[in-house]
């Protein structure tokens, strides 16, 4: 008897643990009919390197953006930006269009404005304002933070806004090589 109620256990922290591992922005994209694929990811994925090296699937490097949480150094106001994976913020400009010094949240900045750790965080699930770069506008299709490390998720850039509001700006410093 005893075995069996522990293998119940093990079953339900089975399907419990199984349930925390999916996405949770799936729900939301097909609310909002956004076409989408999961991008499933060997292992965590903090960095765009790290999607590149762990993804199980074809992905095209160049689609991978990143979304980034800025705070105001004065007002600690938050804002997301997102950027190709490539791309370095340009904090002259952050200052121009926030009105203030920006920096990159911490670690448990980005966690208490997106309820994720860095390198999970999703365009589609923030309590932020976002900032979209205009690089990002001419992609085919956006491959970001899905709110979990272990997925990456794909979409059309067309489609960014049947999820969410956000506003076009002029953010990225280029960068030539690498991620």
């Amino acid at each position: 008897m005893a075995s069996y109620k522990f293998q119940e256990i093990i079953e339900v922290s089975w399907e419990v643990g199984k349930k925390i591992m999916e996405p949770q922005v799936e729900k939301l994209l097909k609310e909002k009919r956004v076409e989408y694929r999961f991008i499933k990811l060997s292992q965590n994925a903090y960095t765009v390197d790290d999607v590149v090296k762990y993804s199980e699937e074809d992905i095209n490097p160049d689609e991978i953006c990143k979304t980034i949480i800025l705070r105001g150094k004065k007002s600690g106001k938050n804002v997301a930006i997102l950027l190709r994976g490539n791309d370095k913020v340009n904090f002259s400009e952050a200052k121009k269009i926030f009105g203030e010094e920006m920096t990159i949240a911490n670690e448990e900045q980005v966690r208490v404005a997106t309820g994720v750790r860095p390198g999970a965080v999703c365009p589609f699930l923030l309590n932020v304002a976002l900032f979209v770069d205009k690089r990002v506008m001419n992609l085919e299709r956006i491959n970001c933070g899905s709110g979990n490390h272990l997925y990456g998720l794909e979409f059309k850039t067309k489609d960014l806004a049947k999820g969410m509001d956000y506003k076009t700006v002029d953010l990225a410093r280029i960068s030539a090589v690498g991620y």
